[in-house]
């Protein structure tokens, strides 16, 4: 091989790798000349030229930066079509490109039965959603094949003005299982203004399937907003809604101001998820998401929806939405709900017309067995308003089981904060749904203001802890758990914030003090039921900082940011099964000292990884991480001074 040219060992390795090394940048400008668009001189003028040609794997179309291109993209089949060698869709020059559509049926961008493709630094505008829609997406990707498609990343991306979706994923028209997409790669995207829906995946689904369509999703570092619905018998308005998926990772997302025109019952919501296993959801802000026009239900923050399993939300903010900033249930004909996890998340003034903060529910004919929802902070406070909303008004609470359906089975819920004011119930509970093990209410703080203290549990309503104690509720093996206290949690009086695109972390209320009840008065959840409860609390302070765990989603440390010695800065990564078409990064951290500490900690809480380490690389690669959801930890000494924590692909 020593006699081999450098230019035929690079066409060798292309030849392993299936590269296109004859790939073609064409440009796009409205001062070109319509000629071959191989130059910025000769580049097309707009995006007819794109749809006639035939765009081969590999190659690049480039817009000029700040101009606007009246038109749409279309590609198909004959275009792009490998996952290994994308094709990119991107901007030169200075500032983003605008592809404005103006046909009210034609989509921004559209892909049919293709993959491996790349869309960054763009704006697909629409003409506006005030009297047409259902008909024209933003990005739209379709596929009617059994086949999988793979390999699509949507970059520093932002949609608006569209009739239907921003950006949807649909596999349909095939009932094969074998269909769908794989690795998709969403990131720092605005969606806005669209009518139907913000970002969406709707892969096929029948009720015998086992299986999930798409697979391996990372949507992160994005906002979905202002996405009205309209009236009609299905709910519309929805903001990020994603179904019959497996592996998914929603990072650092805010969902806000959806629903507002909708008229329908079954939603719309913030952020949710359906028919779909392995999500995880964490660091996002939910808020003001409307129920609608009719006011009757939901509106909700977050949403582990119909024949979701082994999902958890986490580190979440949800506030001042008219329904559940939290939903759980299974709606008639879903496939099994279960063995999902809510923790160190919090609820702020959520349950404005309808439901209540935290409100699971199932229907006849269903299964929906388990639930671990601990250490989370839930502050609700009276409805405002005056519609009833199918009658649910008085079933208002902090936590509570709709009263339809028959079984939902294996309800755990460990340290948790439940205040509420105006004399809203603490938990309305209906006896369908208890059982001799389930709902375990144990190590919980309770707290009402301005009415009597409540517990809806049975048949029986509790006015205090020590009568509603019992096997499973706040005692166990006839010890004595929970505190009736005020947890004397920071700025509970101040409206709600909004935080992004800071991190939920820098949410300034709803600690607990040096003096609050809470502290280290919750129970060892790995110590007592054998689950794994993560390194960090929603503060990303350590988990455990004093004697014992604290209650509630903040673990109080006395330490001043300032004087921090061992600080801990996290950071999220996605490793998808096969590395060469996902993330397969390094931590890069401009190191001060050697007294490093990296773990690696999965979704469920144990350490897939850990080292003491000087180097200022680390590739994950070498490591051999399962294919899955992680978060980084990186504890050092003045951490705050080493530079971020990034992860590159």
């Amino acid at each position: 091989m020593k006699n081999i040219t450098s230019k035929a060992a690079t066409m060798i390795f292309a030849l392993i790798l299936g590269v296109n090394l004859n790939a073609t940048t064409y440009y796009v400008s409205p001062t070109g000349t319509d000629g071959d668009g191989l130059s910025p001189a000769t580049a097309w003028t707009g995006t007819s030229k794109i749809n006639s040609a035939t765009i081969k794997p590999g190659d690049k179309v480039l817009f000029e930066g700040g101009k606007t291109f009246t038109g749409n993209i279309s590609i198909n089949s004959t275009d792009a079509n490998d996952p290994n060698n994308p094709v990119l869709f991107s901007s030169y020059g200075t500032g983003k490109a605008t592809v404005y559509t103006a046909s009210t049926t034609n989509h921004g961008f559209y892909a049919y039965n293709t993959q491996g493709i790349t869309i960054t630094n763009l704006i697909f505008q629409g003409a506006g959603n005030a009297t047409l829609y259902d008909q024209n997406n933003g990005i739209f990707f379709y596929s009617d094949l059994a086949t999988k498609l793979s390999k699509f990343t949507i970059k520093n991306v932002e949609v608006k003005n569209f009739g239907a979706i921003g950006i949807n994923f649909m596999q349909w028209g095939n009932t094969a299982n074998t269909g769908g997409f794989n690795v998709i790669v969403m990131d720092s995207l605005s969606v806005h203004d669209t009518k139907v829906a913000g970002v969406t995946i709707f892969c096929y689904e029948s009720s015998s399937q086992t299986s999930w369509q798409c697979r391996n999703v990372k949507l992160s570092n994005s906002k979905v907003y202002n996405v009205p619905g309209y009236a009609t018998t299905s709910h519309k308005g929805d903001g990020i809604v994603l179904s019959q998926v497996d592996s998914v990772l929603i990072d650092h997302c805010e969902s806000y101001n959806n629903g507002t025109m909708n008229a329908a019952c079954g939603g719309p919501g913030g952020i949710w998820v359906y028919s779909a296993n392995n999500v995880t959801i964490q660091f996002c802000e939910s808020h003001h998401n409307s129920s609608g026009l009719s006011s009757g239900c939901d509106g909700i923050g977050y949403d582990l929806d119909g024949g979701v399993t082994n999902s958890t939300i986490q580190y979440c903010y949800s506030h001042d939405n008219d329904g559940a900033g939290y939903l759980l249930g299974n709606f008639n004909g879903s496939r099994p709900w279960g063995s999902n996890t809510i923790r160190y998340c919090v609820s702020v003034n959520d349950a404005r017309s309808n439901n209540s903060s935290v409100t699971l529910f199932t229907s006849d004919g269903t299964t929906w067995n388990g639930l671990k929802f601990y250490n989370n902070t839930i502050y609700s406070t009276p409805y405002t308003s005056t519609t009833s909303g199918l009658g649910l008004r008085s079933q208002s609470a902090a936590f509570q089981m709709s009263d339809y359906g028959s079984s939902m089975l294996n309800i755990e819920c460990y340290n948790n904060i439940f205040q509420t004011t105006g004399g809203i119930a603490l938990m309305n509970i209906p006896n369908t749904f208890v059982t001799a093990t389930s709902p375990k209410f144990i190590s919980n703080l309770y707290w009402t203001t301005g009415g009597a203290y409540k517990m809806k549990y049975g048949n029986s309503t509790y006015t205090s802890l020590s009568s509603f104690r019992g096997t499973n509720r706040e005692q166990l093996s006839a010890v004595n758990y929970g505190l009736n206290a005020d947890p004397l949690l920071t700025n509970v009086s101040a409206a709600s914030p909004t935080l992004f695109p800071a991190s939920t972390e820098t949410l300034d209320a709803f600690k607990i003090t040096a003096s609050s009840p809470a502290k280290d008065a919750g129970i060892d959840i790995f110590g007592k039921f054998g689950y794994n409860v993560g390194l960090r609390d929603y503060w990303n302070n350590a988990s455990k900082s004093g004697s014992a765990f604290d209650i509630g989603a903040h673990e109080y440390t006395s330490l001043v940011p300032n004087e921090i010695i061992n600080e801990t800065t996290t950071a999220s990564l996605m490793v998808f099964p096969n590395p060469s078409n996902g993330e397969f990064g390094v931590i890069v951290d401009n190191l001060k000292n050697e007294n490093l500490t990296i773990s690696i900690i999965g979704t469920d809480g144990k350490t897939a990884f850990a080292t003491n380490s000087s180097e200022s690389l680390i590739r994950i690669g070498d490591v051999g991480l399962a294919a899955g959801v992680y978060l980084i930890h990186v504890k050092g000494e003045n951490i705050n001074e080493m530079g971020k924590l990034v992860i590159k692909r």
